[in-house]
């Protein structure tokens, strides 16, 4: 009978950092033989069955291919007797896979129309692998797309799927995520809450800038989306409850936007 190539985790899927391309979680091949007898095993890429590239009853791929392609290894078994009969396995393919990252200089999503009741965050990462995606713990889609999220913070959890769920390498956890909004009132009267507005979803752009104006256009306050927020002063003095205008510039991608609106100030 020819010998069997299997792994001790019944998985075909190494794990590949696809920043540094070092094997993060490595795989180790091995031959099953149930013939009795003495045998030497030859290992070899299906590509060249030729070289071999190991010997021994067992292999460990731990060297990552460079273009994330899956390879194919067989294994050569040969009898130490006088008549050194081979025999070799079948093809075992090994799928090259990884953790999804965040492209340099990017936060991993982005969220378009923003200040709409139609915002949708679309999920951007790289990786090896093939991907789903989940919000908040729920159900796993393949799209990277997500619609009628509501305001606040969630969390996204990028999965991968290459090789089946089992044998998947670690998820990417985006944290934090919200869409781009703004409350529309806020009440700063000293109870603790709402005491302070700002634009909700726009704390990693450390460039946006909120302007603050009163009925007539005068600028009350510019503010930053890192920052608290305004307090509903100015100059020290509490401003009366009533409307105020902002005019808030922010980035969708790589695209300059502004946004104008206005909210209530309730004491």
């Amino acid at each position: 009978p020819e010998p069997v190539i299997v792994t001790d985790t019944n998985s075909n899927v190494i794990c590949v950092d696809f920043i540094t391309d070092q094997v993060v979680r490595p795989l180790t091949l091995e031959v099953d033989n149930d013939v009795p007898g003495s045998y030497t095993y030859a290992w070899y890429l299906s590509t060249d069955l030729v070289n071999a590239i190991a010997t021994g009853p067992s292999y460990t791929v731990d060297t990552a291919d460079p273009n994330g392609a899956t390879r194919t290894y067989v294994v050569v078994m040969t009898s130490t007797s006088d008549l050194l009969c081979s025999q070799a396995s079948a093809s075992f393919d090994v799928i090259q896979s990884g953790q999804a990252v965040v492209p340099a200089g990017q936060i991993g999503y982005t969220v378009s129309n923003a200040f709409s009741d139609l915002q949708t965050i679309t999920v951007t990462v790289d990786g090896y692998g093939t991907y789903q995606y989940s919000l908040d713990d729920g159900p796993r889609q393949d799209s990277p797309v997500f619609t009628d999220v509501p305001m606040g913070e969630h969390t996204i959890t990028v999965w991968d799927t290459e090789g089946g769920l089992a044998n998947s390498c670690d998820p990417l956890i985006l944290s934090g995520v919200s869409i781009i909004d703004y409350p529309h009132y806020f009440t700063p009267n000293g109870d603790g809450i709402n005491e302070t507005w700002n634009i909700v979803g726009l704390s990693n752009q450390i460039n946006a800038k909120i302007y603050i104006f009163d009925r007539q256009g005068k600028l009350l306050k510019q503010i930053s989306p890192t920052a608290a927020g305004w307090d509903g002063t100015y100059n020290g003095a509490l401003m009366p409850a009533t409307d105020y205008w902002f005019l808030v510039e922010y980035f969708e991608g790589n695209t300059a936007k502004e946004f104008k609106a206005h909210f209530s100030l309730k004491r």
